[in-house]
Order: structure tokens, then sequence, then C-alpha cells
């Protein structure tokens, strides 16, 4: 009796162990299955957030709007000039050095004048000597036309023959030829004195307006010659209180470019200060660099503080054109087309605007652009609406 009875709750335990081990694997399956319909749901979901795309809006603002062009150049002096001798020679000394200060007719230097002094002089005295000749020519011319009077008073043929006469009418006409020809010889002679006057008063080299030197290219000593002149002996500018800034502007934008355009720029020893001018001229002359053709536009410039220099280099910005109070978008905005959507016709432009989440076109005009904005001149747009810009990256 107590063999069975042993035996029976055996069994028993057995079988619970067995119903344990089931409501274990199915709980197992349970969370299995209620794990992967969780994945299922939250997947769908990402799917569905994915579908829908996130837009990149910007405001449409009103405001100003300036249109500009950049180019780059060199600070020059507003009027420079090179200054060589006139006359060949030693330079004897050298009377200014760089920076220098000077004014009109100021020496800037010397040369040797022994020569140019002797044939000053050999010219001073042939013109002392011409002018004897003249005055004795017009002595000559007094007395023919004295003897001419006295022939022409005695009666003809009793004491003065007609041949007489004759002689003393061609004698008064070769007196006065005479008296021609030594005015002409004096005027030759007065010509070579000049001449050789200002040869002499060329040996000292001047300074022909006020300015500064830039650069002194002479030295005692130094022959020059004005057959063999390659550098001018000195470069003088004029007050470096105003200086001009010689920008290239490219083919393509020059015709852009006007006179009394504003211009800003700056330098490479102070990048971070922007320097006021304005465009003086744009020159007609085309510049070719590599198949590039460029054209010249002058900015004039204050330089009354003196912080810029002749061959700096400056990096300008010209001011084009400018519109005040209108309304502008991103250029990214009119280049924006959503997914499906067909381009506009030729010829039209449009915006679109995100009004409840939705895309909508909206047509416009568009004006002048900056490279960053553009104005819109016409259209259903209003200030402060969300223009589309792009789709944002998930």
């Amino acid at each position: 009796m107590l063999k069975r009875l042993d035996v029976a709750e055996v069994l028993a335990s057995e079988d619970r162990r067995s119903r344990t081990r089931r409501f274990v694997r199915w709980a197992a399956v349970g969370v299995v299955v209620v794990a992967a319909a969780a994945g299922i749901f939250w997947g769908w979901r990402t799917w569905q957030a994915s579908a829908v795309p996130t837009y990149a809006t910007d405001t449409a603002t009103r405001g100003d709007l300036t249109v500009s062009l950049v180019a780059t150049g060199t600070v020059e002096p507003t009027h420079s000039i090179g200054v060589s001798s006139l006359i060949n020679g030693t330079i004897l000394s050298v009377d200014v050095n760089y920076n220098d200060t000077v004014r009109v007719g100021q020496p800037l230097a010397h040369i040797d004048p022994v020569d140019y002094e002797a044939k000053r002089k050999h010219a001073l005295a042939t013109v002392d000597a011409q002018a004897a000749n003249r005055d004795a020519a017009e002595t000559a011319v007094t007395d023919a036309e004295a003897a001419l009077r006295r022939a022409q008073h005695l009666p003809v043929g009793e004491v003065v023959t007609n041949k007489d006469l004759e002689l003393a009418t061609t004698g008064l006409d070769r007196a006065r030829a005479n008296l021609m020809a030594a005015n002409a010889e004096l005027r030759m002679a007065e010509a070579d004195l000049s001449g050789a006057v200002s040869d002499y008063q060329k040996t000292t080299i001047v300074s022909p307006i006020d300015g500064t030197v830039l650069d002194v290219n002479a030295q005692p000593g130094q022959t020059v010659s004005t057959v063999l002149v390659t550098t001018p002996l000195f470069y003088l500018a004029t007050d470096l209180k105003s200086v001009e800034v010689d920008v290239d502007v490219d083919e393509a934008d020059v015709t852009q470019v006007k006179l009394g355009d504003s211009a800003r720029f700056t330098v490479e020893s102070a990048p971070d200060k922007s320097i006021a001018g304005t465009v003086s001229q744009v020159r007609q002359s085309p510049k070719v660099s590599d198949g590039v053709t460029s054209y010249t536009a002058v900015i004039a410039v204050d330089n009354s503080t003196g912080a810029l220099r002749p061959g700096m280099t400056a990096t300008a910005s010209i001011e084009t054109d400018h519109a005040t109070g209108v309304l502008t978008v991103a250029n990214a905005a009119l280049r924006f087309l959503p997914k499906g959507e067909a381009a506009a016709p030729q010829g039209q432009q449009r915006v679109f605007v995100l009004r409840d989440g939705v895309t909508r076109p909206v047509a416009v005009l568009t004006g002048l652009t900056d490279g960053t904005r553009t104005v819109i001149v016409s259209g259903d747009l209003k200030a402060g609406e969300a223009v589309v810009t792009g789709v944002k990256d998930h």
C-alpha cells in the first residue's frame, strides 16, 4: 500500500512539472509575438514619418538690397611721372632722396655743366659778332641812302650822269640786301644761343610738379644718355593725400559699373578695415591676359591719413545697384521644385510657400539679385511668409 501511494505522488508531481513547462513555453512565445508586433508597429511609424518630407524654409523679408561686384587691383598715385635727363652728361650730384617732398622747379640732380657752359659762351660771342655785322650793314644802308639823295638832287647830265644815278641806286639795294642777311645771321646766332642756354639750364634736373619722390635711379658719377634712356632717373607723384585704386573688372561685368558708383575696399596691410571710395573713371582700353579680357575701373580715394601707399594690393567691392524697402527671398527658393511637381513654363518664375504643412506654388516676378537674395517685384507673396528652399535630410 505504501509503495502504490509513492508512485501516485510521483506521477502527480511529474504532471505538475509538465504543465509548468508548457506554461513557460507559451509565455515565451507570447513575449516573442508581442515584441515582433511592437517592432512592426514602430517600423511602420518610422516609415510613415520618413515618407512625409520635412522642408527647409526661409522667410520672405522686406528691406534693402545692394548689388555689388568684387574686383582686385592696386593703389596708385592720382598722378605720377618719370623724370629723366634731357641732355647727355655725367651726374655731379643727386639732391633728393626717397619720400622727399618737392616743389615745382626744385633741383633733383645736377649734370656736369662744363661743356654746356662753353657752348653757351661761344653762342653768346657769335651773337655779339653778328650784332656788330648787323650794325655795320645798317650804317652802309644809311650811307647808300644819303648818296642816292645827293645824286638825285644834282642836275642829271651836267654834274651827275645817268650812270652815276644808277650806281647810287644799286648801291642802296645792295646795302639793304646786306642788312637783311646780317639780320638773318643775327637771328640764327640768337637761336643757337637760346639752345645753348637751354642745354646749360638742363644741366640742373628740376621737378616739374609739386609732389613726393617715389623712386631714385640716379647717383653721382653716373653717365646719362638721351638715346639709351630705359628707366627714368626719378619717379614723382603728386600729393599722396589723394590716391586711386585701379581695379580690373571682367568684361562680363564692366557695363554694370558707372561713374559715381560707391565702392569699398581693403588692403592686405589692414584686411579688417574697409575704406570708402568712388568710381571716377572706367577706361575704354581693354586689358587681355591669358585670354581673359578686363577693363580698368578707377576708384578715387581720400588718403589724408597717409595709410595707403602706392603699389598696395586692394580688393574692392563696387556697388552697382541698390533697392530700398523691397521684398526679397533667398535665391534657393527660386530653384526649389517639390518632388513630382512639373517645372514652370519657360519665362515664368515661382516660389513654393509652406501653408498648413503643404507646399503651394506662388507665381512671382523677380528683379535685382545680390547673389544670395533676389527682389520680388510682383506676385501673391507676403512679407513674413515661409518660402521653401529645400528638403531636410532625416
